[in-house]
């Protein structure tokens, strides 16, 4: 019978206090998230986990629905409420298991056999083992460090999917009140058409108008109504867009808001601030440099593998018993050998030696720093494009107010007056109308791409670049015209 164990005291103690010190600890990560977000766009998130916390969110939302919302009342309840953030919170904790499992030592592996000879009376020689990774020890800080490089990084994109989300949210509040607001305006233009169209009829029936003349304020009415669909439609859309943000469904949805952008505009600050600010929060140059940082350790790590191959140790101890018969008598005889001391087991780097991943590592490091620095640019070129979009939404608004809309009612005015008094022909005054209609599409448009460009910017400052998805909401306005002129002919 052979007995072989391999052990090491030193290295059972380890392995006991390592994983004594192991702790899960996701909400914790969680916090400093959660921390960052409420430094930053002042709004609070929460991770559901099963306590009363929770509780405490649901009536929360259900509190701010039950008023009339604003952009920072949509916002919050988005930031609270949506599942697609619940399940991004979720990379946090996965991270932070990562770095608790990354500080894990391998466990020992145990062997062992059992065999019979015939010759020996039916008893089973034994063999056990058990060995462990010597050099895991050592890799053990650096493996933790770059978890908790990784862990960093982490928080640091979930910070900044929270940022994009909640300005995604105000920005969609912006549309739905701008699509609402249109509604209003056409329906107001409807009502006035319809008056247009009794007055016409009762003016033919008398014989003060043509046939032409009455079916040219028809078609008037007639493509009013063809505007106010589309524009309700328009609203139902961005409402269900708003209500996904949201993570709204049944009851919730039943939400109201105001039907007017404010017209109050924001100041800005000076061109060189903005830049300075933008690199300073960007949490994008942050996570360059994060993951610079994890590069960096995981280069060391795999230096130090490198340098120090898998070696396993422990001790030996083995018991040999022999049977032999004796051949005059045919009696057996059993002995019995002891022996017993050190072993290890080194890897030799002949052939892999760890060059080639520590050359693809430096190569993720001259990339990265290379991607960094484009970033960095970019960030700077951003701030300042950002911030002429919204300077140029702001005079675009302002002249509007002062010199489009009061231009186009003295028109209407004028024009009205003179086809009262037979100047002007029906044609001139439905045209006027249809221009009155067209400012004032285009100046809710102005106001849309105004509070969209601020929204934007206000996300920069935050951390979080614009994925440039309305960039063009400045192109609205001018396509609107043209689209209406058009119309008008």
């Amino acid at each position: 019978m052979t007995i072989r164990t391999k052990t090491c005291a030193l290295a059972a103690i380890v392995l006991l206090s390592a994983t004594g010190c192991a702790r899960l600890a996701p909400q914790q990560a969680f916090d400093d998230v959660a921390y960052d977000v409420g430094e930053r766009i002042n709004k609070r998130i929460h991770w559901d986990a099963g306590t009363s916390d929770d509780q405490r969110a649901r009536a929360a939302v259900r509190n701010l629905l039950s008023r009339e919302l604003t952009p920072s009342s949509a916002v919050q309840i988005a930031l609270l409420n949506n599942r697609e953030l619940q399940a991004a919170y979720a990379d946090v904790g996965i991270a932070q298991a990562n770095l608790v499992q990354a500080g894990l030592l391998k466990n020992p592996v145990f062997d062992g056999a059992v065999t019979w000879f015939t010759d020996a009376g039916g008893t089973p020689n034994l063999a056990f083992g058990v060995a462990w990774s010597f050099i895991d020890l050592l890799k053990r800080p650096r493996r933790k460090a770059v978890a908790r490089s990784a862990l960093e990084e982490a928080k640091l994109s979930v910070a900044r999917r929270v940022i994009i989300h909640a300005a995604d949210t105000h920005a969609a509040f912006v549309d739905y009140v701008a699509a609402v607001q249109e509604v209003d305006l056409d329906k107001g233009v409807l009502a006035s058409a319809r008056a247009g169209v009794e007055a016409a009829a009762a003016l033919r029936e008398a014989g003060n108008i043509t046939a032409l003349q009455f079916e040219q304020n028809q078609s008037f009415l007639t493509s009013t109504k063809l505007q106010l669909a589309r524009a309700e439609s328009r609203a139902d859309e961005a409402r269900e867009t708003l209500n996904v943000l949201m993570g709204l469904t049944g009851r919730q949805t039943r939400w109201s808001a105001p039907r007017k952008l404010p017209d109050t505009m924001q100041a800005m600050p000076a061109p060189r601030d903005v830049e300075r600010r933008a690199l300073r929060v960007s949490l994008e140059v942050a996570m360059g440099i994060q993951k610079l940082t994890t590069l960096g350790r995981q280069f060391r790590l795999v230096r130090k593998e490198s340098l120090l191959r898998d070696v396993e140790t422990g001790a030996e101890y083995e018991r040999e018993i022999e049977v032999e018969r004796d051949e005059e008598t045919g009696a057996k005889q059993k002995t019995r050998r002891e022996a017993w001391g050190p072993i290890f087991e080194i890897e030799i780097p002949i052939f892999d030696r760890g060059q080639a991943r520590k050359a693809g590592v430096l190569l993720q490091i001259q990339q990265a720093e290379n991607e960094l620095w484009a970033l960095a640019v970019k960030v700077r070129s951003e701030a300042r494009l950002s911030r002429a979009r919204v300077l140029t939404a702001r005079k675009t608004v302002t002249y509007y107010k002062q010199a489009v809309l009061p231009q186009s009612e003295r028109i209407l005015l004028g024009t009205q007056r003179d086809y009262n008094a037979m100047q002007e022909g029906i044609f001139q005054l439905i045209a006027a109308r249809r221009q009155q209609i067209i400012s004032g599409q285009e100046f809710i448009q102005a106001q849309r791409a105004y509070w969209t460009a601020y929204v934007r910017f206000q996300q920069l400052m935050s951390g979080s670049l614009p994925n440039g998805a309305d960039a063009g909401a400045m192109e609205v306005a001018s396509a609107a015209a043209g689209g209406g002129e058009a119309g008008g002919h």
